[in-house]
């Protein structure tokens, strides 16, 4: 019973929006400026819809009763398009979708994955498959100049040098989160497997797998910006405590359809399951109840490929493994919370104004159990800890869940202080849908303004990131005045003149045009191409690199082999380097007496040796450089006495460093 009238809820709430969606054709703003100038990337949660998806006819994802934000940005000037990713599948395959749909391309779920997942639901005792590859969206990129450039037989020649601003609703929030990852990081899965076939048929790794899995061009330099709308980043509590509910959520657009008239839900609604093997039979008519007692038959939902799954706690921990933050990338997050705390109880109750239908949501979300004892996943499996800070909620995410993957840098977002490397989240007396333009919300829906002002924060936020340009070759002949541009190093910094001495040589650059960083961490491949930046290596001298996980088209390609060959460094082993890795103190030593080693220079002892606190805790191999460094006056060590060896190299202490060579 209650699972049928928030059925009728939400036929009512779609056919309140769709008479309330009003155009905007004004342009009363000035052009985009800033970061705006990358194209935006707007992508849809759970049973969403995009550009590709015939519902999009009727009502919009991005605006929904507040009109067509996607029309709204666009006419003030944003380059802003909208994806059209499975509204069920994993963000996995959301991500493979994506980038498809983003560079022209055929879907490739990948090689490797797809036999995974082919497997694993074979132990489900069903017939599903999961093809490697999907869609062809070949002459069909939603964007252009973004992404690898290919030739006319298909291979990568390069890649584009610009980037994106991804902003991500409820699920599209980890989807954008993990594409970022894994252009950044790659899978080790996909890249062992392209090695196998190079070593049976020949060529190049890059030649058997998607780029999306390469993760060698540092791909945080694809990436401007990603922004997060109450966005699942630790999985929610929804699944386990309004289970009926859930089951509820996953026929809505089935029951949209069914009220307009529509038998055959796919006329309307395209689930983007044929790389499942999920399809109708041609000519068949499928309802509303047909097509998900299909999906339910077919054992879809009850697998680990799928989005339910990887909206519920255990899925999104699964996820989060390796996510990391890049200092060349924003983040921001809002989270919605339409609850008020009950100050004698602690439970959580939905605001008055909230949609109807998430109020028995949100209300079972706020008292459950479940939500300060352990949480289940959708297969009644364990899925971690939670505690009374998870009560608050929008109807469908807890508001904890929604602020920044827990464990990753974060703050509180403040306007005058966008940093990058950090999430910087906001909460929103909003409900879930109310980020999309609200559906019924009497507070949102009937003020189209509002949704219009929310809107224009998101790129705002966005133009106020400074775009940051791809690593450069340096200057072979900067000019000594040039103005110190850098806001965040004063002059009476410690690191002022080391900072600025390798800023007139051309060697490093800012984070911004008027921000260095200077507490932020640098990767083994920057600290490496700085120091063959210094030395003045001829980079195109160096076309290939000897190790497997950094590729021939990477910025840092050269530099890195460049200093392989000339033992100054040895890499993790034969084929890793770890390019994106952050570089500790005691590598940095490492790989500076090597270089001093290969360059003929000799380092004086200005110092007498100083044993150092934590002196028994520095690796064998660089405990000799350490001690050669210190005495050369090149590194001192902290207040405290200690070294601190496996501490992350800073921006300014490399600078110092650096300069102590020249």
């Amino acid at each position: 019973m209650k699972k049928r009238i928030l059925s009728i809820l939400l036929v009512i709430a779609l056919a309140s929006s769709l008479v309330m969606v009003p155009a905007y054709a004004e342009n009363d703003a000035a052009p985009a400026k800033d970061g705006t100038e990358y194209t935006t990337v707007f992508v849809h949660g759970l049973l969403g819809f995009g550009y590709n998806d015939k519902v999009s006819d009727l009502v919009c994802y991005w605006g929904m009763t507040s009109g067509n934000m996607m029309d709204y940005l666009g006419g003030k000037g944003y380059d802003v398009v909208n994806a059209s990713v499975g509204p069920l599948s994993s963000c996995w395959d959301r991500c493979c979708e994506l980038f498809a749909q983003l560079t022209g391309t055929k879907t490739d779920y990948g090689a490797a994955h797809s036999k995974a997942c082919e497997e694993s639901y074979a132990n489900a005792d069903n017939d599903l498959k999961h093809d490697r590859y999907g869609r062809d969206y070949t002459g069909a990129a939603i964007t252009s100049g973004w992404g690898p450039i290919y030739d006319a037989n298909g291979k990568v020649t390069g890649w584009y040098d610009n980037k994106l601003n991804l902003v991500g609703h409820s699920f599209g929030g980890p989807t954008v989160t993990m594409f970022l990852q894994l252009l950044a990081e790659g899978d080790a899965d996909e890249i062992a497997w392209g090695k196998e076939q190079a070593a049976l048929y020949g060529g190049d790794w890059h030649d058997y797998v998607s780029p999306l899995f390469w993760g060698d061009y540092d791909g945080e330099y694809l990436i401007n910006s990603v922004t997060s709308l109450a966005g699942v980043l630790n999985g929610t509590t929804f699944l386990s405590t309004c289970k009926n509910s859930a089951e509820a959520i996953m026929s809505l657009v089935a029951v949209i359809a069914n009220s307009f008239g529509l038998t055959d839900l796919t006329i309307l609604y395209d689930f983007q399951l044929e790389h499942f093997g999920i399809t109708k039979t041609p000519g068949e008519a499928k309802s509303s109840e047909e097509y998900f007692s299909f999906l339910k038959q077919q054992g879809f939902l009850d697998g680990y490929d799928n989005a339910l799954f990887d909206l519920s706690i255990m899925g999104t921990n699964d996820l989060k493994q390796g996510w990391d933050t890049y200092d060349n990338v924003y983040y921001f997050s809002y989270a919605g919370d339409k609850t008020y705390e009950d100050p004698l109880t602690g439970y959580h109750n939905p605001d008055p104004d909230i949609m109807p239908l998430f109020s028995a949501w949100s209300f079972d979300m706020g008292h459950d159990d479940y939500s300060f004892e352990q949480v289940k996943d959708i297969h009644g499996k364990w899925a971690g800890n939670t505690d009374k800070s998870w009560m608050a909620n929008d109807g469908m995410v807890n508001t904890i869940s929604a602020r920044y993957p827990i464990g990753a840098a974060n703050k509180p977002y403040d306007k005058n202080a966008i940093e990058p490397g950090i999430w910087q989240w906001s909460d929103k007396d909003y409900d879930h849908l109310s980020f999309c333009g609200g559906l019924l919300d009497p507070r949102v829906s009937s003020t189209p303004k509002e949704t219009r002002a929310f809107y224009q924060e998101i790129m705002d936020n966005i133009a106020a990131t400074t775009p940051i340009a791809k690593p450069a070759n340096p200057d072979p002949d900067p000019t000594p005045e040039k103005p110190f541009p850098f806001k965040d190093v004063p002059k009476d910094s410690w690191s002022y003149d080391y900072i600025n001495k390798l800023y007139q040589e051309g060697i490093v650059n800012g984070k911004t045009s008027d921000t260095f960083d200077p507490k932020g961490n640098v990767t083994r491949g920057q600290f490496v191409k700085m120091l063959g930046c210094l030395d003045g290596i001829d980079a195109s001298q160096y076309s290939s690199c000897r190790f497997g996980d950094v590729s021939n088209r990477s910025v840092f390609a050269p530099y890195i082999e460049w200093a392989a060959q000339n033992g100054i460094v040895n890499g993790y082993d034969a084929q890793t380097f770890k390019p994106s890795q952050n570089i500790s103190r005691e590598q940095m030593a490492a790989i500076i007496c090597r270089y001093c080693e290969y360059a003929g220079i000799e380092l004086p002892k200005v110092n007498p040796a100083t044993k150092f606190g934590d002196e028994a805790s520095i690796s064998a191999y660089a405990i000799g450089y350490v001690k050669t460094l210190q005495e050369a006056g090149i590194i001192c060590g902290y207040e405290d006495g200690n070294y601190r060896p496996f501490a992350n190299t800073t921006r300014e202490q490399a600078c110092k460093v650096l300069c102590g060579l020249l």
